[in-house]
């Protein structure tokens, strides 16, 4: 059964109930591979079925709502929480991690995973060194340099004793198997952890939120755009939330969801830098932390955001879909049939 119930800022909510829905959890990630999401891992409340799903990925295929479990083959990574993920072709790469009912360690490893295939393999044991340090909360995004793949890690939290960093800041090289140092230049952000990072282009990314030393959140998006102050719209600092960026005809968005301490939606418009509350969204969508969040854009005006899992009293899938231009008919004649299966606050613009 679907339910839909209409918010203002040209966006209409969904709630999406297939046959199959995957069990609930948070600390995990969802990454999109053509029509199709993938999610693996996070931390769930019962220590015995985490063991067991640690063999298996949850499948959504978008255009239906419908999920379905699979078996995967190979050695799953350790670090089943608070990784990173990030998408090359068809690999979805696994980096890091935190591990509480297996071994309680932080991880280094990297390891892919084929969407074809369903097999896992590591390429980057565990380790304190060559690599970065061992950690969770941290962000990846695939980056391509003169037509090569890259993996570039920023950011984490992780013990202090025995993890010293060999590559801080580290990337990784598809083509020659190992972990290379960049060169930062720019307003480099402090060490920060629990931010999100989303890909503009092959080589630029947004950094927003996050948290820094002395647990203290921030809200800022290396060029720097820090919080001009005044009656200017800017969300509260926030860390553990989930964005997205949502490419459409009027430029790069940046869709900011939840986070711990907060309870909102922003738009950020990425060329004007200028945010935008989204109102009216229920807290079924912006109460949460820890979940994730992916898009699904079915055309250049029609975009639909998944939000999956976290901290909250609702933890199963939730549609949000965003129209441009506005147009109430156009998005009303587009909602899925029942038949379908089913305060420091800035934003670091990274330029690699």
């Amino acid at each position: 059964m679907i339910g839909l119930s209409d918010c203002r800022d040209n966006c209409l909510l969904e709630e999406m109930s297939s046959i199959y829905q995957p069990v609930e959890r948070y600390g995990h990630s969802t990454v999109q591979v053509g029509n199709h999401l993938y999610m693996w891992g996070g931390r769930l409340p019962d220590s015995e079925k985490m063991k067991s799903m640690h063999s298996v990925v949850e499948v959504c295929h978008v255009p239906s709502g419908e999920w379905v479990q699979k078996p995967t083959t190979g050695d799953p990574p350790l670090g089943v929480e608070g990784y990173a993920a990030a998408v090359i072709r068809n690999e979805i790469f696994f980096y890091g991690g935190y591990n509480f009912f297996h071994d309680k360690h932080y991880h280094d490893s990297l390891y892919s995973f084929n969407v074809d295939t369903f097999n896992w393999k590591e390429l980057s044991p565990t380790t304190s060194d060559p690599g970065p340090m061992m950690k969770s909360g941290s962000s990846m995004i695939a980056i391509k340099v003169n037509d090569e793949d890259y993996l570039a890690v920023i950011g984490g939290w992780g013990p202090s004793s025995n993890n010293t960093p060999k590559q801080p800041g580290a990337q990784y090289s598809e083509r020659y198997d190992e972990w290379i140092s960049p060169t930062v230049t720019g307003d480099r952000p402090p060490p920060i952890y629990n931010f999100s990072l989303s890909s503009i282009t092959n080589t630029t990314a947004i950094l927003f939120g996050g948290v820094a030393g002395h647990d203290r959140p921030i809200n800022d998006n290396c060029t720097k755009f820090p919080n001009p102050g005044g009656s200017v719209q800017w969300p509260e600092g926030r860390h553990i939330h989930s964005s997205v960026l949502i490419d459409c005809g009027l430029g790069p968005h940046l869709l900011v969801v939840g986070g711990k301490g907060t309870k909102d939606c922003w738009l950020l418009n990425i060329n004007k830098m200028k945010w935008k509350k989204l109102t009216n969204i229920p807290n079924t969508v912006t109460n949460r932390y820890g979940h994730s969040l992916s898009v699904w854009n079915e055309t250049q005006t029609i975009h639909w955001i998944i939000v999956f899992g976290g901290f909250s009293s609702v933890t199963d899938t939730r549609l949000i879909k965003i129209s441009h231009p506005p147009s109430t008919e156009d998005i009303l004649d587009k909602k899925p049939q029942k038949s379908d299966p089913l305060d420091y606050s800035q934003v670091l613009l990274l330029i690699i």
